[in-house]
């Protein structure tokens, strides 16, 4: 069963995700592609300068992005933790439509998450699939 531990501490709290959203996408996100794993997955909301330095030193992109994923499922050593989400909240911000800010953020946290589990959308046939289980899971825990 995968779990969430989502620090906002960056947001206001009236821009934060609820406990009660952040369950609901731990529970679309388990019946949709969570059996197969167990563990937490640990999320962060960074400034655009704190990203665009993760970006930099990770993926040797100097530039900012939304969302960086890091998964341990490969590691040989796993732990409880089985990844970290950092999601810029500048940049979620400035790409919520109609202002709409709780949407982005779990458009992100879940695009994250999937990421984390081994979704990826570089090739046009896996993009659709990734998309597709996003809209779903995003979808049905708003």
């Amino acid at each position: 069963m995968i779990s969430i531990d989502f620090n906002q501490t960056l947001a206001l709290s009236g821009a934060q995700l609820t406990e009660k959203l952040i369950a609901n996408i731990e529970d679309e996100i388990n019946q949709e592609v969570g059996s197969n794993f167990d563990g937490q997955i640990s999320a962060l909301l960074v400034s655009d300068h704190e990203i665009k330095k993760l970006n930099r030193i990770y993926r040797h992109k100097d530039e900012i992005t939304d969302v960086l994923s890091f998964s341990y499922l490969e590691e040989k050593r796993r732990e409880e933790n089985i990844g970290d989400i950092v999601i810029s909240y500048d940049q979620a911000l400035r790409q919520a439509q109609n202002n709409d800010i709780e949407l982005e953020l779990t458009d992100l946290l879940v695009h994250g998450v999937l990421h984390v589990l081994g979704y990826d959308h570089e090739l046009p046939e896996d993009a659709k699939i990734m998309f597709s289980v996003q809209d779903r899971i995003v979808a049905n825990a708003l």
